[in-house]
């Protein structure tokens, strides 16, 4: 006989089962709390990943601009100095081939000044298109920019003159060293630098035979300011040369020095002088010493063969920009004429790629054939119009001395000042 099952059974299976149930739902709820936890975490990680790239972006764009302005004004000049050094070397050899085929004969100076052109144009053509080439700078100014040299076809011409064929081999050469030369210069960290060239600073030496006075001068500028430069002088073998970067504390070169240091030398150049630097020299009680090119006579500061640079006849800002910076490398100076005269006051000339001369006085400087923009002038012109003189002559003269020099500056003062009352400087 069947007997019912007591009611404690019944509460028993009834709490078991209750407590099973509850115990799963509790299961469940950790299972399901720890995949959401999973997937929240993971989420976050996706998304934390996405903001730190985009805030690495942000970033980035943001500063740029900021970077690439730092390593422009921060970049190794010596570096750049370096390079064009290099370029040099390989200028050298090809200059001199040229130059050891002139006459000297002045029954056959046409053709001799027709090498030096030779030689000027295509020193100018490799420093720019193969050197200093892909836009690296924010200009290049240089002597022959308004000369026609052709180094892509041959026969290769500058202007209207045929290099001979057995130069080519030699400007081959030239152009592939330094376009791959060229290739090692950091496209981004130069962008705010003007170069200024003058491929053979002194012609008349050149084709004169007189070429170990010649240069190739190459000066950088930021700001309108000279901050770097070389000049070498490509003849003597070996070559001598100066390099000098103020901020950054550097000078390098080969430089012949004259011992003991020439104590009262006047540098000038080796054609005729103004009444006022023959005054000048009588003030100081100098020697003249003659020498041909710019940049030449800046090195011979240097090297002790002459104490001083002055003049107030003009030259140009490729002749001068590399000099400037070498010497105030070497703790010296070279400024214009003009503002020292008036007030002793020591001021660059302006170097930055324009078309209107940016250091023009009116009524200062004379026409000359050399300064003068328009044709048809009287001798003794006053230049009363930017629009008259070419953009980058120097108008204001030049006045350059070594840093043993700055300390007798009251001295040149005075001696010019007297020069001065006798002839005014010509600034022709």
């Amino acid at each position: 006989k069947n007997r019912p099952l007591p009611v404690f059974v019944f509460c028993f299976l009834f709490l078991f089962l209750f407590s099973f149930f509850f115990l799963f739902l509790t299961f469940l709820f950790f299972f399901l709390s720890f995949f959401s936890l999973l997937f929240i975490s993971f989420g976050f990680c996706v998304s934390f990943s996405f903001f730190l790239s985009f805030m690495n972006w942000l970033c980035l764009s943001a500063f740029s601009g900021i970077s690439s302005s730092f390593m422009s004004n921060n970049a190794s000049k010596t570096e750049l100095l370096r390079i064009s050094k290099e370029a040099c070397d390989e200028l050298a050899v090809f200059v001199r081939e040229l130059y050891d085929c002139l006459s000297g004969d002045a029954a056959k100076l046409k053709e001799d000044k027709s090498v030096f052109t030779i030689a000027d144009g295509i020193v100018q053509e490799t420093l720019k298109s193969c050197l200093f080439a892909g836009n690296k700078f924010e200009n290049i100014v240089g002597e022959e920019d308004n000369s026609n040299i052709n180094l892509k076809v041959k026969p290769y011409t500058v202007d209207d003159l045929v290099v001979a064929d057995k130069f080519h081999p030699a400007i081959d050469r030239v152009v592939e060293r330094l376009t791959r030369l060229g290739d090692t210069i950091d496209s981004e960290a130069y962008r705010s630098l003007t170069i200024f060239i003058d491929p053979i600073d002194g012609t008349r030496e050149f084709y004169t035979k007189l070429g170990e006075q010649c240069s190739i001068c190459i000066g950088f500028a930021e700001e309108g300011v000279p901050v770097a430069g070389l000049v070498y002088r490509p003849i003597p073998s070996p070559a001598t040369w100066a390099a000098g970067c103020k901020a950054e504390e550097h000078t390098s070169g080969n430089l012949e020095f004259q011992e003991p240091p020439h104590p009262n030398g006047l540098l000038t150049t080796n054609g005729s002088i103004s009444k006022f630097t023959e005054v000048l020299m009588e003030e100081l009680k100098y020697e003249r010493v003659r020498s041909g090119g710019a940049g030449n006579k800046m090195m011979m500061v240097l090297e002790g063969k002459g104490t001083c640079y002055i003049q107030d006849r003009g030259v140009s800002r490729w002749d001068t920009c590399a000099a400037q910076a070498i010497l105030e490398a070497h703790g010296g100076a070279l400024v214009k004429l003009a503002p020292f005269v008036d007030s002793k006051e020591l001021q660059s000339y302006t170097y930055r790629k324009t078309e209107e001369n940016l250091d023009f006085v009116a009524g200062q400087s004379n026409l000359t054939p050399y300064n003068a923009k328009i044709k048809g002038f009287e001798k003794g012109t006053k230049a009363d119009s930017v629009d008259q003189v070419q953009p980058y002559s120097n108008l204001n003269g030049l006045f350059a001395v070594s840093k043993y020099g700055l300390e007798h500056m009251n001295v040149y003062y005075e001696a010019i000042q007297k020069a001065k009352a006798a002839h005014p400087p010509a600034y022709d």
